[in-house]
């Protein structure tokens, strides 16, 4: 069953949307103009926090996107703090639950955030924009292009697979990170480009099939980290 919204940053192509179609009733291409840096303006993941429980969203958040969730009735929780132009304010939603985990740098979270998770560990991790740079395949496996994120979830006892983020595409930068190029839909990891582009690709995939998903390619390009894909609900 396909889900009621797909949101996605606006900027990731015509190819890409479409093809999104096949699995959302409706897609949403998100933008924002003057709110935070250029590079992560249309990343929905800096101001939509997502669980299978929960929705939050920036107050800040565009006012197209409140009306879309609004005319769908999809449920959501507005969060405490607005999105800014700096490290430490533009990373409030930009982290990553578990079934038993809430993983995120510590004092960077929303508190909604925190209160919706409360019953979880919380995973303290050196890297404040979390989502970003983490996918997580289920509570134990996660993927990431952050080195000191992969040596803390290590510690833990989590099972990693480290994808280097040279050659992932982003607006400005010299390059992205992996967990803005994929979003999780049912059982499928649906990328924003082909990972077996990347030097990496092919583990990744291995990596990512060996724990139970498909991996599904939206275009044939290099990897394009736009904010990752949120499915709603």
């Amino acid at each position: 069953m396909k889900s009621k919204l797909a949101v996605v940053d606006a900027r990731c192509g015509k190819e890409i949307l479409d093809r999104l179609a096949l699995f959302a009733e409706e897609v949403h291409p998100f933008q924002t103009e003057g709110i935070t840096y250029e590079s992560i303006s249309c990343h929905p993941d800096i101001f939509l926090y997502q669980d299978p429980q929960t929705i939050i969203v920036a107050p800040n958040a565009p006012q197209e996107l409140f009306k879309k969730l609004n005319q769908l009735n999809i449920s959501h929780k507005i969060g405490t703090s607005e999105v800014g132009s700096l490290l430490n304010n533009s990373c409030y939603y930009n982290c990553v639950a578990t079934q038993h985990h809430l993983f995120h740098r510590e004092n960077f979270t929303d508190p909604l955030i925190r209160e919706a998770n409360q019953g979880k560990v919380f995973v303290a991790l050196p890297q404040s924009y979390t989502r970003c740079s983490l996918l997580a395949l289920n509570d134990h496996a996660f993927a990431t292009s952050d080195r000191g994120i992969e040596k803390q979830l290590n510690l833990h006892g989590f099972e990693t697979f480290f994808f280097t983020p040279e050659e992932i595409k982003i607006a400005v930068h010299r390059y992205g990170f992996l967990g803005g190029t994929c979003g999780k839909w049912e059982e499928k990891i649906l990328f924003l480009g082909n990972p077996l582009t990347h030097p990496d690709g092919a583990g990744l995939c291995h990596f990512i099939e060996k724990n139970g998903l498909e991996v599904v390619s939206l275009c044939n390009g290099n990897l394009y980290d736009g904010g990752g894909i949120f499915f709603l609900p």
